[in-house]
């Protein structure tokens, strides 16, 4: 979503084919998930009129496969949702 020159890293779930309205709903509905379960403490933001998920890799202890936990869980997620829908 945007370059990366602090530890803030924005990006968004984009299945295609949604429009820009349908992607903020499922993306604050795929951050409102993982915050509830407890998994990551995502927050939101608008970059370009776009909005966006955005993970603060902050701690000096976060390992990669701390990342690939968080892209299962919101692959894991979204199927969740769209099975719901």
């Amino acid at each position: 979503m945007a370059p990366t020159v602090i530890n803030i890293v924005n990006f968004r779930y984009d299945p295609g084919g949604m429009d820009e309205a349908s992607l903020k709903a499922l993306n604050t509905e795929i951050m409102l998930r993982l915050q509830e379960e407890g998994i990551a403490a995502l927050s939101d933001t608008t970059v370009r009129g776009r909005h966006s998920l955005r993970v603060a890799i902050c701690n000096h202890r976060t390992r990669s496969e701390d990342l690939e936990l968080l892209v299962r869980e919101i692959l894991r997620v979204t199927d969740a949702i769209e099975v719901a829908a």
